[in-house]
């Protein structure tokens, strides 16, 4: 048809100079038509989805760039109640591009239940809880601790209440992006 596209914005996590990206699955979409990535600088690049999990709602997608500076990851771990950490990412879309939000981290493993497709129950476990405002679009961002490493991922918040969001521990995403590294690909354990 002729009918518009509907767009989604979130955020990402530059983690290889081979051009890996990490984000959220429910970012990027089931099956993404179209999907570009516009860097700090302005340009804008073509990606595709290399590897995606909605339970996990991690995505790794690729951009034709070698020239990226990775971001440090940190170890989630080490994360304690009452740390600092900032929120990165593009709240409510394009127009608060690379918002920074501070807060502390509220609780570590926290386990919240979402719906999926087909209207499916998803048990996300072992999630960082933080104060620092996580918004629509925010979604994928870097969680980031006070020594610019990143603890976690941005991933949703309670709409309820104010101050209640969540972020997906790094840990859980380092063997996947050290898999990307070694062989450009993943293969989940069972």
């Amino acid at each position: 048809g002729t009918g518009a596209q509907k767009w989604a914005v979130g955020s990402g996590i530059v983690v290889s100079n081979k051009g890996y990206i990490v984000t959220n699955q429910h970012v990027i979409g089931a099956r993404p038509s179209v999907l570009k990535v516009t860097l700090a600088n302005g340009r804008i690049y073509d990606a595709k989805v290399m590897w995606a999990d909605p339970e996990l709602d991690i995505a790794v997608i690729k951009i034709e760039n070698s020239d990226l500076t990775p971001i440090r990851l940190g170890d989630a771990k080490a994360v304690r109640v009452g740390q600092n950490v900032m929120a990165i990412g593009n709240p409510l879309g394009m127009q608060f591009q690379r918002t920074v939000t501070r807060g502390v981290i509220s609780a570590v493993n926290r386990t919240i239940t979402t719906r999926g497709e087909n209207d499916t129950t998803i048990y996300m476990e072992d999630l960082l809880q933080t104060d620092a405002s996580i918004n629509p679009g925010n979604s994928g961002g870097p969680l980031i601790n006070d020594l610019g490493e990143v603890v976690g991922i941005n991933t949703i918040k309670v709409s309820e209440a104010e101050g209640i969001g969540f972020a997906i521990p790094i840990n859980i995403v380092k063997p996947i992006i050290a898999s990307f590294e070694k062989n450009d690909s993943f293969t989940p354990p069972y």
